[in-house]
């Protein structure tokens, strides 16, 4: 059919689609925004040009313009005005336009909630509900809808020979509570709610248990879900064959594997040929795949080692692939999986009714109470627009008053939402009167049953002429974006996104084309920082750092040093307004992560950098200290018979006893409740203690009448003056945070008293059930929208902005699979699914059912990550920075180059699907960049065409750690001043207070110093000074570093803990006799009988490099020495502070300790021998090289330890020696040298 799009002005700024979209008429038009593309701005002239055409005689009133915010809907309304004065203005004598502006108030302009609560005011008589209602916010219908499920299974409790609830419980609870069935019955409502109909959706979720009639699995309506799992995953298989072939081909490949191999893919190839109708068939044909032994290669050194590690491994991944496939599909026999669904179906049943049952009590209490909550507008909207599954009355007037419906975000619409919408649209095709706009790609809302096969069912019908079911227009230029973001974004997405995958292709319509100017630069490249958290303990026994650094931590650091790197350096931003470039501010960075969990530490590390700082954070309200502390308050109040908080109360600020008084008091009594203790020891005690208890109780029963006879406000505000806690906290670090935190218990407070429940028993309830949901609040806000501070936020929070710089952060973060693996799953097609519980035999397993479910619900999940990162990438207008940490980048890479060799843009559907976070993406699809083959110098990554530029950097984990620029960020005193008013001139005493701000310490230098030091630290401390001072880089070594308990030993030792280990067998190995492999493995087992070593530290030791030390020249010397010979000698030297610290002029001695290894002690000469267990081999080009780091490393230490022994001893030392167990090198190392 012919469009009838009127031609386009030549003046016309518009792109051809955009005209296109505004100016399409006579048909439903689905608009396929991409990001950046203009979406609010066509939508709004669409509007605006209807109105002002007189001859369409259209008003404003006659639209239905629905969005998915209530600040989207007031933007709209604001832009549609502002369009509507400069047409009045231009043509001031027009009625039309003033119509339309004074109808514009009264124009259905709201989000489709806002548009049902219209509907029920209106027509309220046709729901049969009392027109007075009030709307709850969905925390009093959570407290509502908690007591009304109590009731209900209470009820189903009492009620006589219930065996069907009974054996329901049974199935779906712990021993300890029926909270599980509590949970389940509540999800199960909330899901059924985003059915048009939730009943028949409960009915429905019944039916698909009902196996009489089916004799296969292959009949079940979930089957192609298996099919498609099964296919994908021996799709799988054989790849990973036809690496390992690859690898056995090389030059020096295993070519003996050849022939295995081979037959290994022939049998994984005949799986095509499955005869798909028969589950006996798949099941013999999966579990009869015969896996060969592969042949032993008989001159290993003909071959080259990697291909043959490279070839195996990727076989027993085939292997392994096809095992799970067995595991996960035909470990039980067909009948059983039917009759499990049989078994299940009197359970489902009576989950169904109780989920009616629950649905139709919750909502006559709610009629009770004169409430409705949010999910009850559209169901009665729905009720009221729905007439026998044929639009009402009222439908059908809506239906005549809307010449126009518009929706943005249509990608987000649910099914309830779609029927409203359709119900009060022409239902006539011909003259569809529907105008959807929304991104699929950008569709990021399942976890709230959005439905986004709602938009690619239209998407595929309609036509870009109009011949389909509506016209389709797509808009993909942005107009938002340097070139360099969009070609970032397509380099990945093409390859990430398929209809398999992602539900929907990204293809020449889906990618996005530059339509925004910008001046050109260089420096806008994109950006993949990598950090290696592979530490330098698994290389050296030297410990660099006295604790482990965190993942987000690390990552946090890098971070803020790039944005004060960019701040410093005047990173250059072009100005829209001004036309110009200008230099970048806090304002104009957002960092963006999937979740929050890293935002203590990105204000941590922001702090060091002096970067001020905002993290949209909605946790961590109720483990703020002053706020955990007031909840603890309100609970003792409530009920002083409460131990914990009441300990809690006891040892804050607000009363401020320490552990020893409360020892005290527990001893005054015992047994029984700490209350009772509180109250004995107060009576029977004199002291400062039992007069600040005396105090309090008097206190604590003010307050406690307090709460009978006055609100919770006054209660709270009352407690805040008469312990001063307010202002105390006022004047802490962060203070003003601290009391907006106070001012914000209040204000909810006050909320509260506001709905149907009252008093200070449910108020600390109602703040129980919050933390044990983590239903947090968020710390309260003191920040506004304009404030110049670098941002943090979820990436859903950034959907519908855009920010100069994008820093995208967490990206190794591990997908949130909690869901998946529930022991319940929920689907909107069908319906529950769970493991099957045997009550008689406690036998618990999954279902045929749940497994089907699982992968759907995964690969959902899968579709729905892809798409949240697509919105990360878009929000750039600039400047794209991706961040993430790698264990070890060596291996990491490796796993990537994995599809380097891929031919195929899409990557290959496996490697898609079996992400576990966004890196797995990110990093296959970058691999194949000519950025990383130039960095790995890898010639087998097949690199992509591409424009995409591509700044790839690599660091380790050891750059991040703690330096200089933190010191001063440790005295927070320095930071309370800040915070503090200033002296007043007048003050007299501002000469005295300022000679105390002003006095430094005479010897301030010897605070700097420990009076006791070990050689160890030392040798630490002078590794880390620069070149040019004497100061060292990490503060923290001057603290205690402990070892770690056995306990955290037990998988996995660090450098320093398998040093220990060696030494310990060294210093018990006899030297009587050279030892044998027997007589060390007889040795370690004894040190394991007398547990002086663990099984984790003997795993760890290696005994040939043992018994190499005594091939060795200082081995052989030992043996014969052996009754000269001093083992782990230790020793205490005092030593003159000048000759440690030259630039420290103190008359001071520093206590010295350490312990010597080995010493070999004649008459008049002592030789020195330290065992090393650094890596050497493969970590240096050759042995002079890592001699030369190795004698800088260890110089200082072997000095000190010559000198004290020299002074002690009386003796001269000879020599001293360090032995390498890696590569069995001998480094002698010159003690005359000063330090």
């Amino acid at each position: 059919m012919s469009l009838n799009i009127p031609p386009k002005p030549e003046e016309s700024l518009w792109t051809d689609d955009q005209w296109k979209a505004i100016q399409a008429k006579g048909n439903n038009v689905l608009v396929a925004a991409a990001a950046g593309s203009g979406k609010t701005a066509v939508l709004v002239t669409r509007i605006i040009e209807k109105l002002i055409d007189e001859s369409a005689n259209l008003n404003v009133d006659e639209l239905l313009i629905v969005t998915f915010t209530n600040a989207s809907a007031a933007e709209m309304k604001f832009r549609i005005g502002k369009g509507l004065e400069e047409a009045l203005g231009q043509n001031p004598d027009s009625a039309h336009l003033k119509r339309q502006v004074a109808l514009l108030n009264y124009a259905s302009i709201s989000t489709l909630h806002s548009f049902c609560l219209e509907i029920i005011r209106k027509y309220y008589f046709e729901a049969d509900i009392d027109p007075s209602f009030r709307l709850i916010e969905p925390i009093e219908s959570s407290m509502i809808r908690d007591e009304v499920l109590e009731g209900l299974l209470e009820q189903e409790y009492g009620i006589e020979n219930n065996e069907a609830f009974f054996h329901l419980v049974e199935s779906f609870t712990g021993d300890r509570s029926d909270a599980e069935l509590h949970s389940l019955i509540s999800k199960l409502y909330d899901f059924s709610r985003a059915n048009p109909d939730p009943n028949a959706w409960l009915e429905a979720m019944v039916n698909f248990y009902n196996t009489e009639e089916i004799t296969s699995i292959t009949e079940l309506p979930y089957f192609p879900i298996i099919k498609e799992d099964i296919e994908l995953r021996v799709n799988q298989a054989k790849n990973y064959l036809l690496n390992a072939i690859n690898y056995a081909n090389e030059n020096n490949g295993p070519a003996p594997y050849l022939a295995t191999l081979e037959n290994d893919l022939v049998q994984i190839q005949a799986l095509s040929e499955l005869n798909w109708s028969s589950w006996t068939h798949l099941k013999t044909s999966i579990e009869n795949i015969d896996f060969k032994r592969i042949p032993t290669l008989k001159n290993k050194s003909d071959y080259d080692e990697v291909y043959v590690e490279e070839a195996k491994k990727f076989r027993d991944a085939a292997k392994k692939e096809m095992k799970n496939i067995a595991t996960d599909w035909f470990s039980r026999e067909e009948v059983n999986y039917l009759s499990d669904l049989e078994k299940m179906k009197p359970d489902i049943q009576t989950l169904s009714e109780l989920v009616k049952k629950f649905a139709a009590n919750f909502f006559e209490e709610k009629q009770q109470r004169g409430v409705l909550d949010f999910n009850d507008l559209e169901h009665l909207a729905l009720k009221i627009l729905l007439n026998d599954d044929k639009g009402s009355e009222v439908a059908q007037n809506y239906q005549k008053q809307f010449k126009e419906v518009l929706i943005d975000e249509y990608q987000d619409t649910n099914m309830v939402q779609e029927t409203i919408l359709r119900l009060v649209t022409n239902p006539s095709e011909a003259q569809g009167n529907l105008f959807m706009v929304g991104d699929v790609k950008q569709s990021i809302y399942r976890f709230r049953l959005a439905e986004p096969t709602l938009f690619m069912t239209k998407y595929q019908t309609f036509q870009q002429d109009g011949s389909g079911n509506g016209i389709r227009i797509d808009l993909s230029q942005n107009f938002r974006s340097r070139k360099e973001v969009l070609d970032a974004t397509n380099f990945i997405f093409r390859q990430l996104m398929d209809k398999h995958i992602a539900e929907i292709d990204y293809d020449t319509a889906a990618e996005l084309t530059l339509g925004a100017n910008f001046p050109e630069t260089n420096a806008m490249e994109t950006e993949l920082l990598l950090i290696d958290m592979k530490t330098e303990d698994t290389e050296t026994e030297d410990e660099l750092s006295p604790q482990e650094l965190q993942k987000n931590q690390v990552e946090s650091r890098a971070i803020a040093m790039k944005i004060r790197e960019m701040i410093d350096n005047k990173f250059p931003i072009y100005d829209k307004k001004l036309k110009q470039n200008r230099p970048i501010q806090y304002r104009d960075i957002v960092i963006l992560s999937r979740a929050m969990t890293s935002a203590p530490d990105m204000e941590e590390a922001m702090k060091v950098q002096d970067i001020p700082f905002y993290a949209n954070n909605n946790s961590g309200y109720f483990e703020t200290t002053e706020v955990a502390t007031m909840i603890a308050l309100m609970k003792v109040v409530d009920n002083p018979y409460q131990d914990i908080p009441l300990a809690a109360i006891l040892r804050s600020p607000i009363i401020g006893l320490n552990e020893e008084e409360l020892g005290q008091i527990r001893m005054a009594k015992k047994k029984g409740y700490f209350y009772d203790a509180l109250l004995t020891y107060k009576d029977i005690t004199v002291s400062e203690t039992a007069n600040k208890i005396s105090d309090f109780v008097q206190q604590l029963n003010n307050w406690r009448e307090l709460s009978i006879r006055e609100n919770l406000t006054s209660l709270i505000w009352q407690i805040y003056q008469e312990t001063n806690f307010y202002e105390f906290v006022g004047g802490l670090p962060g203070g003003k945070q601290r009391q907006a935190n106070l001012r914000a218990l209040y204000d909810r407070a006050n909320q509260y008293e506001k709905t149907s429940f009252r008093g200070l028993f449910r108020f600390v309830r109602f703040v129980e059930r919050l933390e044990i949901r983590g239903d947090d609040l968020g710390t309260a806000k003191t920040l506004g929208e304009k404030e110049d501070v670098v941002r943090m936020m979820t990436i859903h929070a950034s959907k519908g902005l855009e920010f100069p710089v994008v820093i995208v952060s967490g990206l190794s973060r591990k997908f949130n699979m909690r869901d998946i693996y529930s022991k319940t799953l929920l689907d909107k097609d069908y319906g529950f699914a769970s493991s099957y519980r045997d009550v008689e035999k406690m036998i618990v397993y999954p279902t045929i059912m749940q497994q089907a479910i699982k992968q759907k619900k995964s690969r959902e999940m899968i579709a729905e990550e892809m798409r949240v990162l697509y919105v990360a990438l878009t929000r750039a207008e600039e400047k794209l920075i991706l961040v993430a940490t790698v264990p070890d980048f060596e291996k990491t890479s490796k796993n990537w180059l994995q599809v380097a060799k891929e031919k195929e843009t899409i990557l290959p559907a496996a490697t898609r699907a079996k992400a576990k976070c966004y890196l797995d993406w990110i990093g296959n699809a970058t691999i194949r960049h000519p950025a990383f083959k130039e960095l790995l110098c890898e010639e087998i990554i097949q690199t992509l065409a591409t424009e995409m530029k591509l700044q790839i950097e690599i660091k380790t984990k050891e750059m991040f750690l703690t330096n200089e620029l933190e010191r001063a960020e440790s005295d927070n005193w320095l930071e309370n001043i800040k915070e503090h008013q200033p002296v007043p001139i007048q003050s007299p005493y501002k000469d005295e207070i300022q000679r105390y701000m002003e006095y430094e310490y005479q010897n301030e230098a010897a605070t700097e110093i420990r009076a006791k030091q070990s050689v160890t630290e030392l040798k630490r401390q002078f590794s880390l000074q620069d070149s040019w001072s004497d100061t060292t880089l990490l503060k923290e070594f001057q603290k205690v570093s402990l070892d770690r308990p056995k306990f955290l030993q037990k998988n996995k030792l660090s450098a320093t803990e398998i040093g220990t280990a060696m030494h310990t067998l060294m210093q018990a190995v006899s030297l009587d006799y050279k030892p044998t492999k027997e007589d060390l493995e007889q040795l370690l087992h004894t040190m394991r009988e007398k547990d002086i070593l663990t099984d984790v530290q003997i795993k760890a030791i290696n005994i040939k490099q043992i018994l190499d030390f005594f091939e060795s020249p200082l081995g052989e010397t030992m043996l014969q020495k052996k009754d000269l010979v001093k083992r782990e000698v230790p020793f205490s030297y005092l030593l003159p502070v000048s000759e440690l610290y030259e630039k420290v002029d103190l008359d001071e001695r520093v206590l010295i300790q350490g312990v010597v290894d080995s010493m070999i002690e004649e008459e008049e000469t002592i030789t020195l021998i330290d065992y090393k267990t650094d890596k050497i081999e493969g970590r240096y080009a050759d042995w002079n090289a890592a001699e030369k780091v190795m004698k800088e490393r260890y110089h200082i230490q072997i000095k000190l330890y010559a000198e004290a022994i020299q002074a002690i001893s009386g003796k001269k030392v000879a020599a001293a020696y360090l032995y390498f167990f890696d590569g069995q090198h001998i480094c002698q190392i010159n003690t005359k040298e000063g330090l």
